[in-house]
């Protein structure tokens, strides 16, 4: 994929934070974008910008967890459209807590999101993009999470652990049908995420949310960066992205200096 101009893409988890700067970076760049979330007000909110932005854009609430609603987004979709060219599966939510002490109620929740919403995503629309012979690209969005199981992080990071292994198998499968698939790592990034982690067991504490929080607040890395890195990892067809200085660091750090690494992550006590 040489440009975005002409070119139809997906975003999910569009109404805020990562999702919303994707969308009108692609807008901006001359693709048409289709926003899905679940809050149809805030999607309504992001279309307007990318109107604004120069592109052309429309809205079709949905839950990415919840297959029927997909298929019936893929649908609308195709209706309109033989199939899109640019897939980016970013909705996503996170939680910390003991492994042991999160309930399993959680830990489904979590995984029917950040993991089913993704192969949803990929079931719904690549079987097109296949048929049409013409490529594309997919884009799932990870973590620094998904390189390193930190302390008190690991059911987010089997979560996103999961979305970089989904991604490297498919990318091999894909390459045939000229299909592109990039799975992007970001550290911490200031979005409105940081207000909706939800933290339980010895970690639901003021205590560890302020901890949470102050690690959210030191961080320059914002939404419009990753989105500008990731339309850089379409164009380049790039396997991974790592963005930020957490996620440089870790990468490099598991890569060449493990026990160092574990050493310093250990949980405290």
């Amino acid at each position: 994929m040489n440009n975005f101009k002409n070119k139809v893409a997906l975003v999910t988890g569009a109404s805020s934070g990562i999702g919303e700067a994707i969308a009108i970076a692609l807008a901006s760049a001359g693709a048409t974008v289709i926003l899905t979330a679940r809050d149809q007000d805030k999607l309504d909110a992001v279309r307007l910008k990318c109107v604004n932005a120069g592109g052309k854009a429309w809205v079709h609430a949905a839950e990415v967890s919840d297959e029927a609603q997909m298929q019936a987004l893929a649908d609308a979709v195709h209706a309109q459209f033989p199939a899109i060219d640019i897939l980016v599966n970013n909705a996503g939510v996170v939680m910390g807590g003991f492994t042991w002490e999160v309930e399993p109620a959680d830990w489904k929740r979590l995984h029917d999101i950040n993991v089913m919403g993704v192969v949803y995503g990929i079931r719904a629309f690549v079987p097109k993009m296949i048929a049409r012979g013409q490529g594309g690209h997919v884009v799932n969005m990870a973590s620094v999470s998904g390189v390193f199981g930190a302390p008190g992080m690991s059911t987010y990071s089997a979560s996103k652990f999961a979305v970089v292994g989904l991604s490297e198998s498919l990318r091999l499968e894909l390459h045939r049908h000229k299909i592109g698939v990039s799975v992007i790592c970001p550290g911490f990034v200031n979005t409105p995420i940081q207000t909706k982690v939800k933290m339980v067991g010895s970690l639901g504490t003021e205590k560890a949310r302020a901890r949470v929080a102050k690690d959210f607040e030191k961080t320059t890395l914002t939404p419009e960066r990753v989105a500008q890195r990731t339309l850089q990892a379409i164009l380049k067809n790039e396997a991974v992205a790592g963005i930020g200085k957490e996620a440089m660091l870790v990468s490099t750090l598991k890569r060449w200096a493990p026990a160092v690494l574990e050493r310093f992550m250990r949980a405290p006590g």
